[in-house]
């Protein structure tokens, strides 16, 4: 089956799971709420493992609302009361066990949105190395800009100075020079 179709498939869970949380709420039956918050995650989460599928980029989002569906639910189950009179008594503890389970769901839910990012500045430098045939002999060079080539350093910390370096490295470091003074 085609990736699409898996992950297509699989937004069908969090959708049921979302219009059954709201079906509960309406009855008023909290609980009810934070099962199908907990389930809809859980199950959303195992298709993908068992479908091998990939997670889509929206994961980090269907992480948070359905940690705002379920903070809400325990909130309205456990952070009230209602006494005799009609009236609502507010449960500190209800409350901050919602504010816990909210936090750590949207701390998850960015830590999944931002496991996509990329580890390399726009800014750096982007230097392939050249590669040579076996049959051909290897020679101590690093490919850069189009057909130049640099000789490579033999020490360790060899030639970093110097003017062949210096001139290709020349238009990347005025790059930022300019940018510090403010433009280019």
């Amino acid at each position: 089956m085609n990736n699409n179709i898996k992950t297509g498939v699989g937004f069908l869970i969090p959708a049921v799971a979302i219009i059954s949380f709201f079906s509960s709420i309406i009855v008023e039956n909290y609980l009810l709420g934070i099962f199908f918050a907990i389930t809809g995650v859980l199950v959303w989460f195992l298709y993908a493992a068992v479908m091998q599928s990939e997670l889509p980029d929206v994961t980090g989002n269907v992480i948070i609302v359905f940690g705002v569906l379920l903070s809400s639910s325990v909130l309205l189950k456990y952070g009230w009361e209602q006494n005799m009179f009609g009236g609502f008594i507010f449960n500190p503890e209800g409350g901050v066990l919602s504010a816990i389970l909210l936090f750590f769901s949207v701390l998850l839910g960015v830590l999944f949105r931002n496991n996509r990012s990329s580890s390399l500045s726009p800014h750096a430098p982007n230097i392939p190395i050249a590669k040579k045939l076996p049959s051909e002999p290897v020679e101590n060079t690093i490919a850069t800009k189009g057909e130049e080539s640099l000789p490579a350093s033999d020490g360790e910390y060899g030639d970093y100075n110097s003017d062949a370096y210096a001139a290709y490295y020349s238009d990347y470091y005025d790059f930022y020079n300019d940018e510090d003074e403010g433009g280019e």
